[in-house]
């Protein structure tokens, strides 16, 4: 994907890693970088769907976080 930033965009900090700001740190917010809101539609719900996939691993007992 030929990702489309807003010419103002500012740089993002990171506490945890990409993942973690992303998606529950709120550090990264896709709307404020993407000028594109098709773009930020797609990533927003690929994080959905991944949080989703998280959840019913953690459900089924088959994510050993360590």
């Amino acid at each position: 994907m030929d990702w489309k930033f807003k010419e103002d965009a500012k740089p993002c900090g990171s506490s945890d890693g990409l993942w973690y700001d992303l998606t529950d740190g709120g550090y990264i917010k896709p709307e404020n970088l993407l000028a594109d809101e098709n773009q930020v539609k797609a990533l927003k719900d690929a994080i959905s769907l991944i949080k989703s996939f998280e959840g019913a691993l953690l459900d089924a007992e088959l994510l050993n976080e360590f």
